[in-house]
Parts: C-alpha cells; sequence; structure tokens
C-alpha cells in the first residue's frame, strides 16, 4: 500500500474526525418532518458531503415543500447547536491531529457552516490544531466541486499537488481529487464506492496515519 510524503494535510470534519453522521441525519429528519416528509438515512447518505443548502432544496424538490435556505440552514444549525454537547470523535482522530501538529501544516475542509465547525472544533478542544478551517459556505461551490479543497490549500501556502487529503464521503473524495490533491478515504461502508475514487481506501484514522510519513 502507498505511503504519502505530504507537505500538508487537509481533514473532512464529519463523519471523518467527529462522529456527527449520526446527529445530523436526526437533526435532518426532524426538520423534514416537520414539513410532512420522511428523510430516511438512505436519502442522508446518498447527500453526505454535499452541504445543507443544498440538502434542504433536495428536500423541497423531494417533498413538495417550500425552501428558504438562508431561513432553513439557520434552523437546522440551531438544531444541531442544541445537541451539539452529545458529539463524540472518531478513534484515533485526537492521537492523528497530535502527532502532526507542528510537524506540518494542517487544514480542514468541511461542507458544514461556519458556525458548526468553530462549535465542533471547541467542544473537543481542537481548533488550534488546525492552521487553516475553510467552510463550504465560504466558497462558490460546495463538494463535490473542488473549490473548499482549493481555498484550504491556498490559505496553506502549499500546491494543492503537495497536499494529502483525508475523507470518509465520496463527494468528498471527489472534490479533493478535483482539486489535484492525494486522497485517504476513510469510509464507514463500502470500500468498493470508494477505490476508483481515492488513492488509498482504509478502515480507520489509525490506518490512514500509518500510511503518512511525518517529517
Amino acid at each position: 500500500m502507498s505511503r504519502f510524503s505530504p507537505r500538508a494535510l487537509i481533514f473532512d470534519m464529519d463523519g471523518l474526525l467527529v462522529d456527527s453522521e449520526p446527529l445530523w441525519h436526526h437533526v435532518e429528519r426532524a426538520f423534514c418532518a416537520a414539513r410532512g416528509g420522511d428523510w430516511t438515512d438512505e436519502m442522508a447518505l446518498a447527500c453526505t458531503g454535499q452541504g445543507i443548502g443544498r440538502i434542504v432544496h433536495i428536500m423541497g424538490e423531494r417533498f413538495g415543500f417550500e425552501v428558504d435556505e438562508a431561513r432553513d440552514v439557520a434552523e437546522l444549525e440551531d438544531r444541531f447547536l442544541a445537541e451539539v454537547e452529545t458529539l463524540s470523535l472518531k478513534p484515533f482522530a485526537r492521537v492523528f491531529l497530535d502527532e502532526a501538529r507542528g510537524r506540518l501544516p494542517i487544514g480542514l475542509a468541511s461542507s458544514s457552516p461556519r458556525r458548526l465547525i468553530d462549535a465542533s472544533l471547541k467542544r473537543f478542544g481542537i481548533t488550534d490544531h488546525f492552521d487553516v478551517t475553510v467552510s463550504g459556505q465560504e466558497v462558490p461551490r460546495a463538494k463535490p466541486w473542488p473549490d473548499v479543497y482549493q481555498r484550504a490549500a491556498e490559505r496553506l501556502l502549499v500546491e494543492a499537488a503537495a497536499c494529502l487529503a483525508l475523507e470518509d464521503s465520496k463527494n468528498g473524495a471527489r472534490a479533493a481529487k478535483a482539486a489535484g490533491m492525494r486522497v485517504i478515504a476513510v469510509p464507514e461502508g463500502d470500500f468498493v464506492a470508494f477505490e476508483e475514487i481515492a488513492d488509498v481506501v482504509v478502515r480507520s484514522l489509525e490506518e490512514a496515519r500509518g500510511l503518512v510519513r511525518l517529517p
């Protein structure tokens, strides 16, 4: 299996570092149910990584309710923030970040809104592990477009081709590859869906860490 010697690391957040997918699914389901829709886990998984602005439009199209993106995104954010203390870190996330901190520039490229990124990182005391953090709301196009990864690389002052991205979703892996980065995927489920996108697919952040040469 390939080993990597990147000049910078760029992490996704939800589902990779923070075990937030169950909370997101709960919040999205409650939001949709209040509007008469039945948002299933399968629907939520299909939208993973796209950003909640896009997701509310998908919900509206599927279930026929009117969408006001600013209002609806704010409601989803409020629902999430109300339960942010229930989140936990994914196994080995803190160890990986602790080992890389100060040895390589570290970025975060997340589809989440800025205030959810800040609240989640603060929850675990890992804000200072990142040299830059970029929200999908801060770029023209969300994942699977490359914008959020391109912006993170620009702010780290490292060429995209020299960055290693770590992702758990297909949309995120596609975004990082489109930006010109190498990608380690750490999916929850089937490897096969990722093998044509990522450079390497592994089962855990611990396994991913073993593939990264740190200075």
